[in-house]
């Protein structure tokens, strides 16, 4: 044995308890890993599935676009009415010319009186300045004050056409439609149409069949032929609407033919005629000219027999009964009773 102060290294222990070692202690280390990354993993899908809800809830909100300049568009202005002084030829122009303005520009007017003062603004002449004078002075008046001539808009239309536009339309319109005076003759289809609609609006014919035979009695004679005898696509007798359009389209189709022949057709040169110089009248001719230009002496005739030479008061035949008037046979026979009735004068004693 040996007893000196060297040390010697523990036993050592064998390799297969320390592997077992290493292996249990690995082996918690990776469980310890594990727990952790599924904890992480839960946590994570936590914060997904929150994400996702919040998401649902409240959407993301859209960022509003920035303004556009758009373009200014000017509105189109109607024109003033023009200025009335109450002529009756004028008034349906004038009322119609107010009340497109105010169709147009409803804005402009608050209410009805102020539509009314604006139409009353342009009589400022004649029958219609006295008009609307009346209009004023009504509204002055002690009893009227507050109160307004017109209710509202239509009261003062109806009215305006008391007042402004001819009365009897209806009437007039009838009598022109009896009469040929509206027919077609040498204007165009267009001016025959414009007129023929007024009439019948005036006259106030509703017949259908009316309208039709009014309209095909004034229209060029050609044009009626034309769509009378058409063979196809003919209007109806009882369709005024369908006659105006055939009408335009016959009529239209007549002047582009006539358009079209007058772009063809063959220009006849006229001959150029040799110029001669006038040949001088010989004195014989002239005496004869002056013979022949002066005017013949007339010579006076009898108005009861019809000879020449002398007057009715002188004439020989003027005591021929078959020659005389009624008066003069009248004055005749008198003067003969008066003849008779006439005592003979008795002799002298």
């Amino acid at each position: 044995m040996c007893t000196s102060g060297t040390k010697f290294p523990p036993p050592a222990l064998s390799a297969e308890p320390t592997f077992l070692l290493v292996m249990e202690t690995d082996s918690v280390t990776l469980k310890q890993e594990i727990a952790d990354l599924r904890a992480d993993n839960e946590s994570k899908f936590a914060q997904i599935l929150e994400s996702f809800a919040r998401l649902t809830i409240s959407p993301r909100p859209i960022p509003t676009p920035l303004p556009v300049d758009t373009p200014r568009t000017r509105t189109a202005r109607p024109a003033s009415p023009p200025e009335f002084d109450g002529d009756r030829t004028k008034g349906k122009a004038f009322l119609n010319s107010c009340q497109t303005y105010i169709r147009l520009c409803p804005k402009e007017f608050t209410d009805e009186q102020h539509k009314i003062l604006w139409a009353i603004s342009y009589m400022k002449t004649g029958r219609a300045q006295k008009w609307a004078d009346r209009h004023f002075r009504w509204e002055q008046q002690p009893e009227n004050r507050g109160a307004n001539r017109f209710v509202d808009w239509e009261d003062f239309r109806e009215e305006f056409r008391k007042e402004f536009i001819p009365e009897h339309e209806d009437a007039v319109a009838i009598n022109r439609l009896e009469t040929s005076a509206y027919y077609q003759k040498g204007r165009s289809l267009d001016d025959y149409l414009d007129e023929f609609q007024d009439l019948i609006t005036d006259a106030g014919y509703t017949d259908p069949k009316t309208v039709v035979v009014k309209f095909r009695r004034g229209l060029n004679p050609q044009i009626q032929n034309v769509v009378a005898t058409m063979a196809t696509g003919r209007p109806s007798d009882a369709n005024p609407t369908g006659w105006y359009d055939m009408a335009r389209r016959v009529d239209q189709n007549r002047a582009a033919n006539e358009a079209f022949m007058s772009a063809h057709r063959t220009v006849v040169p006229t001959p150029r005629l040799p110029i001669t110089q006038p040949a001088r009248p010989s004195p014989v001719t002239v005496e004869l000219e002056a013979v022949r230009r002066k005017p013949l002496e007339v010579v006076p005739k009898c108005f009861r027999c019809k000879k020449p030479g002398h007057f009715g008061r002188d004439c020989p035949d003027r005591h021929d009964i078959r020659l005389m008037s009624t008066d003069e046979l009248q004055e005749e026979v008198e003067n003969r009773l008066a003849q008779l009735d006439v005592a003979p004068a008795s002799p002298a004693d």
